[in-house]
């Protein structure tokens, strides 16, 4: 591939995922719990609008009612089939879902006649909730106005106007639904952090204290001890000076324990990893993008997960001139990426040398690359329950 090409790639990659990002949310911003309410009050709404659909088609010739019931059977396949695949990050598949909800329910209401444009009503409850605000909003104006205009070349605008208010009312209803759901959500997931950071800052507290104080004191009590058993041996008195030893041996063991266990309280995890990363990056004006929580990731993998971002953000802070970085994880791998304009190719530092040992030691893999688009990506993949996982202690070199 030639470098013009490249830049073609590029160019369109990032032009297909800056639509997606603004027409269409990511399965990270719509939560399952938001999504799955949104569904079941649809379904809710379905049910009771049954009695209407049925009377509908009754009014129908019969050509007319075959044709109405095999559309109306594909536009309730469509919405079932939109539920399943509301959350694929396909960003494309979502929105030619979004156009054949549409589709399929216009030509419905074209069967059924504009007085029946409730039907619509189902579009309009799945796009706002698999769909971003703007995307849903201009959906409600679009069907709206449709509505509103073919009631108008009919001569029965009055006729349909409670239809209209239906339609608008319950799109700006179920996008201020799902917005308030995903509020809900985000504040849980903001309550669980703080908690998890709460428990890590009284960790450190504590391993502090254990340190200063208990670390301290054991280490005179060493001294110590140390000086009484050379005294006494240069007195001559052999046997006090062996309990002295010992009393020295235990005082010893006692204070690599002490050490050991602050070791232990400072281990590293993902969730603080992450708020360091946030805290570094917007003190030296980049840009970040980090997920919002954990929760998705195998709890065995956030320790190693927590190590390879502490050491990708430090790599990108020093050496990268980026002006953006983002975190994407999933529940066995996570990618660090930056925009930096560094060019050629790859070297393995002793940071990402001992990284990727560390990784590998837990049986996953980790790479570093540079995009077609520029920049640089460091990918982790570690193996979803992986007993190994947490049993090495220490950070990259």
């Amino acid at each position: 591939m030639t470098t013009s090409e490249a830049e073609r790639t590029a160019a369109t990659a990032g032009w297909r995922e800056e639509i997606g990002r603004r027409l269409l949310a990511p399965p990270s911003e719509h939560s399952g719990r938001a999504l799955w309410t949104s569904v079941g009050v649809t379904l809710l709404f379905s049910a009771l609008m049954l009695p209407y659909a049925f009377d509908a088609l009754g009014e129908l010739d019969t050509a007319r009612r075959r044709w109405a019931e095999g559309v109306g059977t594909a536009y309730i396949s469509s919405y079932l089939l939109f539920v399943a695949l509301g959350e694929t990050r396909a960003w494309g598949v979502r929105l030619l879902m979004c156009a054949l909800l549409l589709g399929l329910g216009g030509l419905l209401v074209a069967l059924m006649g504009v007085k029946n444009a409730w039907v619509l009503v189902f579009a309009l409850c799945v796009i706002g909730a698999f769909a971003r605000t703007v995307t849903a909003a201009g959906a409600v104006v679009v069907v709206v106005a449709a509505v509103g205009l073919a009631a108008f070349l009919e001569d029965s605008l009055a006729g349909v106007m409670s239809e209209l208010i239906l339609l608008a009312t319950v799109g700006v209803a179920m996008i201020l639904f799902m917005q308030l759901v995903e509020a809900n959500e985000q504040l849980r997931r903001a309550r669980d952090r703080i908690a998890e950071f709460a428990v890590v800052e009284e960790r450190e507290r504590v391993a502090r204290d254990l340190h200063d104080i208990l670390g301290h004191s054991l280490t005179t009590i060493t001294v110590k001890a140390g000086l009484v058993r050379r005294l006494l041996e240069d007195s001559g008195q052999e046997a006090i000076a062996g309990e002295a030893g010992e009393v020295e041996r235990f005082a010893r063991d006692a204070l690599a324990d002490v050490r050991a266990t602050v070791s232990g309280y400072r281990s590293v995890t993902l969730a603080g990893e992450l708020a360091a990363a946030a805290s570094a990056l917007r003190a030296v004006g980049i840009s970040a993008r980090l997920p919002h929580a954990v929760d998705d990731v195998d709890p065995q993998a956030r320790q190693v997960f927590g190590y390879v971002v502490r050491e990708a953000v430090t790599n990108a802070v020093r050496h990268s001139r980026a002006a953006r970085v983002e975190v994407r994880i999933g529940r066995d791998w996570l990618v660090v990426e930056d925009d930096g304009p560094g060019a050629g190719a790859v070297r393995m530092g002793n940071g990402l040398r001992g990284l990727q040992e560390r990784v590998a030691a837990q049986g996953g893999t980790l790479e570093a690359e540079r995009p077609p688009g520029g920049g640089f990506a460091v990918r982790a993949r570690v193996p979803a329950g992986s007993g190994r996982i947490g049993t090495a202690h220490g950070g990259p070199q």
